[in-house]
C-alpha cells in the first residue's frame, strides 16, 4: 500500500543529548494529544503551543500550521506501524510475503495477536486513530485516511491472509472478502468498544479461536 501522505518520518519524541524532547517532536506530540481529546478542529495553534511551553511564533518556526502539523502526524504513524510489523517479522501489506500466518509450524493466533495488539498498545496510533475517528465527518483529510487506514486497507491485508490459509489447505474456500468483512468486523467493534489492551485481548482471542473453528477444514 502506498503511503498516504508525505513529510518526515519520526517515532515518539526523540531525545536530544538524553536531555528534553526536540521542541519539534515536542509540539507534535502534543499536539497529537489535544487533537485526539478534542478534535483537530477545536484546538488552535496558541492552543498546541501553550501545551508545549513555547510562544506561538516559535512554533511557526517549525510547522506553517496545523495541517503542516497534521500530515507530519501522519507520517509518524504510518511510519510507526511499518516499523513495528516488519521488526516483529509481520506483513506491512497484502503484497508482502504472508506466509507467517498460514506456514506449518506457524501459529496463527500469536501472528493475529501480535497484528491487532498493536492498534490497541501504540501511543501514538491510539491516538491518532481517536482523532481521525473525531474528525472524519468533518474534514474530508480525515474522513478519507480513516476509511483508507481503518477500514479499507485492513480488509485488503485480511482478504489476501484468508486466501491463503485456503490455499494451504487450513481453511475452507470461500470468498476471501466475504470473510475479511466478517473477521474484521468483530476487530473493528473492539477498537471501539475496549479502552486497553488489557480489556481487548482475551476477546479478540476468544473471536480468532471461534473463527478458526467455524473456518477450518
Amino acid at each position: 500500500m502506498d503511503h498516504p501522505a508525505g513529510g518526515i518520518k519520526r517515532g515518539r519524541p526523540s531525545q536530544d543529548g538524553g536531555r528534553r524532547p526536540l521542541t519539534r517532536d515536542r509540539i507534535l506530540w502534543e499536539a497529537l494529544e489535544l487533537f485526539s481529546r478534542q478534535g483537530y478542529g477545536a484546538v488552535s495553534v496558541r492552543d498546541i503551543a501553550r501545551a508545549v511551553g513555547i510562544k506561538e511564533s516559535s512554533l511557526y518556526s517549525h510547522f506553517t500550521g496545523k495541517r503542516e502539523i497534521f500530515d507530519a502526524l501522519v507520517d509518524i504513524c504510518w511510519q510507526k506501524a511499518k516499523d513495528y510489523f516488519h521488526g516483529s517479522g509481520l506483513p506491512f501489506s497484502g503484497q508482502e510475503d504472508l506466509s507467517v500466518f498460514y506456514r506449518q509450524g506457524g501459529d496463527l493466533e500469536e501472528a493475529l495477536l501480535q497484528t491487532f495488539g498493536y492498534f490497541f498498545q501504540d501511543p501514538w496510533n491510539t491516538r491518532f486513530r481517536r482523532l481521525l475517528a473525531i474528525e472524519r465527518f468533518h474534514d474530508a483529510k480525515a474522513g478519507e485516511l480513516y476509511r483508507q487506514l481503518f477500514c479499507q486497507y485492513p480488509m485488503q491485508v485480511q482478504a489476501a491472509i484468508f486466501a491463503g490459509l485456503a490455499d494451504a489447505g487450513l481453511f475452507c474456500r470461500r470468498d476471501p472478502q466475504a470473510l475479511a468483512l466478517e473477521f474484521y468486523g468483530g476487530v473493528y467493534l473492539l477498537l471501539d468498544l475496549c479502552g486497553s489492551w488489557e480489556e481487548a485481548q482475551p476477546r479478540l482471542l476468544a473471536h480468532i479461536r471461534l473463527f478458526r473453528e467455524q473456518q477450518a477444514l
